[in-house]
């Protein structure tokens, strides 16, 4: 049986501060009943977003967020799932829940751990892989995975990743969707050797990206600001005026 934890006194001055924008919204006669309501009995509030803010809350301990992780509603889990200080074991529990939203909220979670983004990262949910690939924690397998999935938000979200390995960017860059080449030219650590090849992308999108990156090469960016396309062309002479200052006519 879990053991109830008492929050201590500055602990309960926290979780009450963080309920105060809830607490306004409620009749008066309930707003003395929520601030002196412990946080176990905030738990079972029938108001369901009183609960939802009690499993957001960082200060909320870790059984009252097991319990609130079976919780009926699916915002109230959600809410679990996307608390940083949910515990792994609980996680593990909302990464097999039957509403997508709430495995999309594990899969967002920074504090995730690998062996459950790996779960995830397999779900038949296009959103959840594209979270798991959207996380910067997701080590570089997962990332390489995501990388060949068939749907194109999932490897645009892999082109993205800061953390993705250059190997991959240089696979994404020749992506048939022209949104995960766009991914590949907007991430700041894409390298120059990709980002000339893209400055040659027939899709404005991904050259004016290209344009806007701060890995581009000086020469690209000046053969950008002559391009066909004025956002383009105006885009990279916007970065140029960035980097050496006014551009001299």
């Amino acid at each position: 049986m879990r053991k109830c934890t008492i929050l201590s006194g500055d602990k309960m001055y926290k979780f009450k501060k963080m309920l105060k924008g809830l607490v306004v919204k409620q009749e008066p006669a309930e707003d003395s009943k929520t601030l002196t309501e412990t946080p176990e009995q905030l738990a079972k509030a029938k108001d369901w977003q009183v609960r939802f803010d009690v499993a957001l809350n960082h200060e909320t301990p870790p059984d009252i967020l097991w319990k609130l992780s079976k919780d009926e509603n699916n915002n109230v889990r959600a809410a679990v799932a996307d608390n940083p200080n949910t515990p792994s074991e609980i996680l593990w529990k909302l990464a097999n829940d039957k509403n997508y939203f709430v495995r999309w909220k594990v899969a967002l979670n920074y504090k995730t751990p690998p062996d459950i983004l790996w779960k995830l990262s397999k779900d038949k949910n296009t959103d959840v892989r594209a979270a798991v690939a959207d996380n910067p924690n997701t080590p570089l397998e997962i990332l390489r995975k995501l990388a060949k999935d068939e749907d194109y938000s999932v490897r645009w979200k892999v082109a993205g990743n800061p953390n993705t390995p250059l190997e991959t960017l240089a696979e994404l860059a020749e992506d048939k969707d022209w949104r995960v080449r766009w991914g590949v030219a907007d991430n700041y650590k894409t390298p120059p050797d990709i980002l000339r090849k893209l400055a040659k992308d027939e899709k404005t999108y991904v050259r004016r990206a290209v344009a806007e990156n701060p890995n581009t090469p000086e020469t690209t960016r000046k053969e950008l600001a002559g391009d066909k396309d004025e956002s383009v062309s105006a885009t990279a002479r916007k970065s140029m005026e960035k980097i050496n200052g006014p551009l001299r006519h």
